[in-house]
């Protein structure tokens, strides 16, 4: 606090400037270096992380003049730490280059470490605590954050430990985590004081008002008195440190961990090892019912999710499992109770349990979430009276809150999840019908009479049906991915916007709606606009994927989560997960319908004409075969649909299906994946018309008369038998059509005459 203000270095007569001019007319190229080195850690302490950065480059082209000195280890250090600050708002290309010099500034700093603990440890652990932060692995940051903290302490660092605390604070902070970061901030404050750093600590008052208002009133004291203080205070800080270390990690784990039945025996582990308690359980509302969904024994015996009631007697027992007296005490005052020895005081001396099993320290919780009941935590210690400390009552009840939160979410997820395990079911059975329908035709190859026929159209039908196959294949796993992002976006919410997000999630599941194009267009305007009077960023985008995805309806409902930072990937897990779901319901149909096709080729190829006409619309078939060859199309194809109003036709559709897969497939081969395919539907008096016209190569003039010949093929060997067009002719020739064709380079229509009725 000697200098003018907190980012100047001048002090009797001598200003930045004047210094570094006589060090550079002296060639004084240690001491600009070691000015630099400074200069850039106080600029880091005050958040200049820029300018910081500047010193630390220039302090670079000079350390060879430090080097063995303390000037080294310190530049490493502060280099380090101004990388990692500025990491996140860096550019990709930014990222790459500071990661590669943290790794190597740290690879120095470990040598440092191994060689001499005491001065480099906790330096190396807290840049490793920083990497880990910037890296997403925030429990080996918590960690890190913990053991730098341990080190400066116990070797007397009081800079570096003010430093440790301040930024495991912000790392609470930024996790919405209020408590354990006032607590962190309020370390750091002290620390800083205690070293003197008086502009560091009004800084840090003026920054945190909110967090640290009531501690920095009370905690100005001389610098003797915190000397003394910190002195005595070694031998018992550690053990401090190491209660609040094991809440945090406790909320840490409770708070990630989603599946319900490990959260709940995670939740009671925690509970046993942090209370003193011989026993434990967990109560959890379940339609307007308290049951018991977990039980804890100290012996390390836990069992979950038994939906037990409260008053359930074992059939050797005689007793309940608990006291319902002092759980329904707790259900109706929704406050704490403990009892140091529940015989001898309190309002249950008398209640059977308690003198049955002459119960002694009991400890029953609720957990509330928004000040709704979610459950109830009930604790005994029958060894000793005064079990449940208030220590120990406080350690729950900066569990409970998150606990409480965290089991709401799970139950939610555990819904989504069955879910999606329904949709995965019905994907399994179809693949199984899918593969049982590729056996059969397996086997029906092998048969004499239909030996190279069924190979020809295992060739031309393999084709759908593998890209059916990897669809399914595909959406199982992305929708696998979709629930996976879940407990990375989880945390950046807050438990309200959680619950709002698991919502959202089950009315993406439960999405039916279709819309025309036009519709869409309309509603993504609308949508947009409606969006922007709130001010909501990405409007146009998040229009887009609600619209898209079939969420517009439930717009309003989810304003909270939509004007939030992670609104954008809050929404694109929803479309994910609508539209998975609808992909899903398509192949499911695709996949049934190929089934259909694959008996009536069968069927055909045996001359069984026992099959039943049926009116069906030729659009609806052709687009079940567009939407399977998607895939194709949207890389490289255009895409022409002119469909006129039609009737619909007396036909076999399933018979048709393969007509139009085998058109288009040869259509997107002979443009090899790149051109415009152009359908076309309409009516020309008693015939349906259907065009099929592509921009490909074209069909040579010398074969034109050859391709409707079976076992034609222009194809290597092995590749195809011949009998796509040839099975193609047939089918209409069966439905009493023609089929022709004019071929030129770069462009070949297939025309295909069906009558109406026949």
């Amino acid at each position: 606090g000697r200098t003018p203000n907190k980012l100047d270095f001048a002090l009797d007569g001598l200003n930045d400037i004047q210094y570094l001019q006589t060090c550079q007319a002296n060639n004084g190229f240690a001491w600009l270096c070691t000015f630099n080195i400074f200069k850039s850690q106080v600029l880091y302490l005050y958040g200049e992380y820029r300018e910081a950065l500047q010193c630390a480059l220039l302090a670079a082209e000079n350390i060879a003049f430090v080097l063995g000195h303390f000037q080294s280890s310190e530049q490493n250090f502060h280099y380090s730490l101004i990388l990692a600050a500025l990491y996140e708002t860096a550019s990709a290309s930014e990222q790459e280059q500071y990661w590669e010099q943290l790794r190597k500034n740290q690879t120095q700093l470990k040598i440092w470490a191994d060689n001499c603990p005491d001065n480099f440890l906790h330096k190396y652990c807290l840049i490793g605590a920083e990497m880990a932060r910037i890296s997403g692995q925030e429990l080996e940051a918590m960690e890190l954050y913990d053991q730098a903290i341990a080190s400066a302490h116990t070797m007397k660092f009081i800079q570096n430990e003010a430093l440790a605390y301040e930024l495991a604070a912000k790392f609470w902070l930024r996790k919405q985590k209020y408590e354990f970061a006032q607590l962190h901030l309020q370390k750091a404050y002290y620390y800083y004081q205690l070293w003197g750093a008086q502009y560091k600590v009004a800084d840090l008052a003026g920054k945190y008002p909110q967090l640290l208002s009531n501690f920095s009133s009370t905690t100005r004291v001389n610098q003797q008195t915190l000397t003394t203080t910190y002195t005595s205070s070694t031998k018992t800080h550690g053990s401090n440190l190491l209660d609040l270390a094991a809440v945090m990690k406790a909320s840490q784990a409770i708070s990630e961990e989603i599946v319900l039945e490990k959260l709940l025996e995670k939740l009671m582990k925690i509970l046993l090892e942090n209370t003193g308690a011989q026993s434990g359980f967990l109560l959890l509302e379940t339609q307007g019912e308290l049951l018991i969904e977990a039980e804890a024994l100290v012996d390390g015996t836990i069992a979950t999710l038994q939906s037990l009631p409260l008053e359930f007697v074992k059939p050797d027992g005689e007793m309940p499992l608990l006291s319902s007296a002092i759980v329904n005490y707790v259900v109706h005052t929704q406050e704490s109770l403990v009892l140091n020895d529940a015989l001898q005081e309190g309002n249950f001396t008398n209640q059977r349990y308690i003198q049955k099993y002459q119960v002694k320290s009991v400890l029953c919780a609720p957990l509330l979430n928004q000040g709704k009941l979610s459950g109830i935590v009930y604790l005994e210690n029958n060894l000793t009276t005064g079990a449940f400390t208030p220590e120990r009552l406080e350690l729950l009840k900066l569990l409970s809150g998150q606990a409480a939160i965290a089991i709401d979410n799970a139950r939610l997820y555990n819904n989504l999840e069955q879910k999606v395990a329904e949709r995965t079911q019905e994907l399994s059975d179809t693949l199984n019908e899918l593969q049982a329908t590729q056996t059969e035709l397996v086997q029906s190859e092998k048969m004499a009479a239909l030996g190279q026929l069924v190979a020809g159209i295992a060739h031309e039908i393999n084709t759908p049906l593998g890209a059916i196959r990897a669809s399914i294949g595909n959406t199982d796993k992305a929708l696998a991915a979709s629930l996976a992002q879940l407990p990375q976006l989880l945390p950046q919410l807050n438990p309200q916007q959680q619950t709002d997000f698991f919502s959202f999630l089950e009315q993406a599941l439960d999405c039916q709606t279709s819309l025309s194009t036009r519709e869409k267009r309309q509603i993504k305007r609308t949508l947009t606009q409606q969006l922007n009077s709130y001010e909501i960023a990405n409007a146009k985008q998040l229009a887009h994927l609600l619209t898209e995805g079939g969420l517009h309806e439930s717009f309003e409902s989810q304003l909270s989560l939509l004007q939030t930072p992670q609104a954008y990937q809050i929404v694109q897990v929803g479309y994910d997960i609508a539209r998975l779901h609808a992909n899903s319901q398509n192949i499911n149909s695709a996949v049934e319908r190929a089934s259909k096709i694959v008996f009536a080729l069968k069927s055909y190829a045996r001359y069984d004409d026992s099959g039943e006409k049926q009116s069906a619309q030729v659009t609806e078939g052709m687009e079940t075969v567009l939407q399977l060859y998607h895939n194709y199309l949207k890389k490289g194809v255009t895409l022409v649909r002119n469909y006129q109003s039609v009737p619909e036709i007396s036909c076999y559709p399933d018979e048709l299906v393969q007509v139009w897969t085998n058109l288009i497939h040869n259509a997107i081969q002979a443009m090899d994946g790149k051109g415009t395919l152009e359908i076309g539907v309409y009516q020309h008096h008693q015939h349906l018309i259907v065009e099929v016209q592509d921009s490909g190569c074209g069909i040579p003039p010398e074969i034109q008369d050859k391709i409707f010949q079976p076992f034609f093929t222009t194809k290597s060997a092995g590749e195809g038998s011949g009998l796509g067009l040839d099975i193609v002719k047939k089918i209409i020739d069966k439905h009493q059509g023609e089929i022709s064709f004019a071929s030129t380079p770069g462009n070949t229509t297939f025309t295909v005459k069906l009558p109406v009725r026949w």
